[in-house]
């Protein structure tokens, strides 16, 4: 009776997670499945009916077609572009504040985390006022104050995709910050000593001792931070709105996937089609992220 009763007990805590797991994600995400597969929108809001894999020809093959390729470049920029710099300043930074007998050391690994210990929706805001294309814009303001033209940094396509990037950038490098930083201090110092008792260069170490043994924290971090940014709704939708338009689209200068499926469930009202691209969006970012488990070796003993 008590091991039956033993054998039991993992369920009884496990019990009540399953539970909020199946009502409150399981069952809304397979609702949204079978939503892709009907004409539900504002037109058959009450009497919807089943249209098989319309929607998602109307997306890769019909008027869609060009809207979602726009997107679907744009969003693998975005999200490559966000892990790469987000890494590339994170070690940077982690290198220095990982050298022995660096003074204030603990004061400047503070400072770098602060933009992680602001919550991410103030942030971006105070980036809006900062990057506001109007004269009340901290940083236009300034350029006006030395007789510089104003930068259109949420007005114009190349400016605003520029614009979404540094603020994502400015977001995620903390935490690769804190990531790379662990990381290096695991690295054993053996490995730097006898590197260089046989003559390599700190180049040389960085390269052939410090990138090898950082490899196998940082490949899940790349691959979670990818699909993490592939549907990073909230620095796009604060800071430009997916804006500006583009003529003849739906979809806005630097409008990603997942914007683009919001837009068309809240502001257009065409809830099967924004399902399928959240279908669509789920089979992507699955698929990168086998590709990329497997590419990288991360599942091999």
């Amino acid at each position: 009776m008590d091991e039956k009763r033993g054998g039991m007990l993992p369920m009884v805590y496990i019990g009540p997670a399953l539970v909020l797991l199946t009502v409150l994600s399981m069952l809304p995400n397979l609702y949204s499945v079978y939503l892709a597969f009907t004409n539900y929108s504002l037109f058959h809001f009450r009497e919807f009916s089943f249209v098989g894999l319309h929607n998602f020809e109307r997306i890769l093959f019909g008027p869609e077609m060009r809207t979602f390729g726009r997107v679907f470049a744009w969003t693998m920029i975005w999200a490559g572009l966000s892990v790469f710099f987000s890494i590339a300043v994170g070690l940077m930074l982690a290198l220095p504040l990982n050298t022995e007998g660096l003074k204030g050391v603990n004061f400047y690994r503070t400072l770098f985390i602060v933009p992680w210990a602001i919550p991410a929706f103030i942030s971006v805001l105070m980036w809006q006022g900062l990057l506001n294309s109007s004269d009340q814009g901290a940083i236009n303001a300034l350029l006006g104050q030395l007789s510089i033209k104003p930068i259109p940094f949420l007005d114009d396509p190349w400016w605003s995709r520029f614009s979404v990037l540094l603020v994502n950038i400015w977001l995620g490098y903390p935490f690769m910050l804190t990531v790379c930083l662990g990381a290096l201090q695991s690295i054993p110092k053996d490995l730097y000593e006898a590197s260089g008792l046989d003559g390599a260069s700190p180049g040389k170490q960085f390269v052939s001792v410090t990138l090898p043994m950082l490899r196998p924290a940082l490949v899940p971090v790349i691959v979670s931070s990818f699909a993490f940014n592939f549907n990073q709704f909230a620095t796009i939708y604060l800071l430009t709105a997916g804006g500006p338009p583009v003529a003849g689209s739906d979809a806005g200068a630097t409008d990603i996937l997942i914007t683009t499926s919001y837009k068309l469930a809240f502001t257009q009202y065409q809830y099967g089609l924004a399902c399928a691209y959240a279908v669509l969006i789920f089979l992507i970012v699955a698929s990168l992220s086998w590709v990329n488990f497997n590419a990288s070796g991360a599942f091999e003993d």
